[in-house]
This record gives structure tokens, C-alpha cells and sequence, in this order.
């Protein structure tokens, strides 16, 4: 059974514990009040500094047909990193090394707290193996394609303009 450790704003952890079957029956209300779900991912970067991201599958309940990064719930006793590098890994079959990282942006969207790392990376697209069950294709995108995207919680892509832009 996966089990998840609800975390605080700061991402500290709460003590409350909850399984996979109660975050899809639960609705937010139903969290302590100050908690959230732990989600990490990571925004690949390309040579021509294109965004890599993944279109979930049409099979799946949430953000089916929309594009997004490779991200996913934090399992119980997980660091943020570790559950972004396992994402990668399950999502894209490419195991990120923690030491090349980099922190991105940290935010509370809905119940979720989402810690989002990037990776700059030479990697062609053809190199990566999908995970069919969960995604339908990955495609790289210039960074002004993405907000015109249906998509799945861009709320980061201003950081990696002010990247692109201090890298430039």
C-alpha cells in the first residue's frame, strides 16, 4: 500500500500519514488544516534551451491529454529530490544524478506542495523511453510554446526564463 507524509508550507513533515486510496476518495478539506501532499519533478532543459514534457495518457483520471514535466507524489520517508530522480526514471526511463539538480521554484498549488528541480542536459529526445501506461509522448518546447499548451501547472516557467535569461 503507498503511504505519503502530509508536509507543512515549509515542507516540513507533519506526522500525519496517508495512503494512495485516501488521496484519490478524499477531497482537500478532508487534510488538517496547514498540510499539504508532497509532489516533486523536474524541468529538463535541452542545448537550445527547449523545455522537455511529457502528455499524459488519455487513460489517465487526472490531467488526462495535458502536457506537463516529469513529477509525482513524494512516497512515505522520500526526499523531494529522490521522488523527482524516481519520476524521471519511471516516467521517461532516464535516472537523473542528484548532484547535476539544481532547485527551481517551491509552491502550494491546491493540496499539493510542489518542489520542482531542473537539469540542463544534452540528452536527444530519442534516448528517453516513456512509460506508456501513464504518458502518450514527450516532446521538447521553446519556453514561449509552453503557456499556450493545455497543460498541467506551469506556474514555474518564469524561473526558467530568468534562468534561460542569466545563462544567456
Amino acid at each position: 500500500m503507498e503511504k505519503f507524509e502530509l508536509v507543512d508550507k515549509n515542507g516540513k513533515n507533519t506526522g500525519n500519514i496517508v495512503t494512495l486510496e485516501q488521496i484519490n476518495k478524499e477531497n482537500r478539506e478532508k487534510f488538517p488544516e496547514g498540510t499539504y501532499l508532497p509532489i516533486a519533478g523536474i524541468v529538463v532543459i535541452n542545448e537550445n534551451n527547449e523545455i522537455l514534457l511529457e502528455k499524459r495518457s488519455m487513460q489517465k483520471v487526472s490531467g488526462a491529454g495535458k502536457w506537463g514535466m516529469c513529477a509525482g507524489k513524494v512516497d512515505y520517508g522520500e526526499s523531494t529530490i529522490d521522488a523527482a530522480i524516481r519520476e524521471a526514471s519511471e516516467e521517461i526511463g532516464v535516472k537523473f544524478d542528484k548532484n547535476q539538480l539544481k532547485p527551481l521554484t517551491t509552491s502550494i498549488i491546491k493540496d499539493g506542495r510542489f518542489s520542482i528541480y531542473y537539469i540542463k542536459t544534452n540528452l536527444p529526445l530519442n534516448k528517453y523511453k516513456i512509460q506508456e501506461s501513464e504518458l502518450d509522448e514527450a516532446k521538447y518546447f521553446k519556453i514561449d510554446e509552453i503557456e499556450k499548451l493545455e497543460n498541467c501547472l506551469f506556474d514555474w516557467t518564469d524561473n526558467v526564463k530568468e534562468i534561460l535569461k542569466n545563462e544567456a
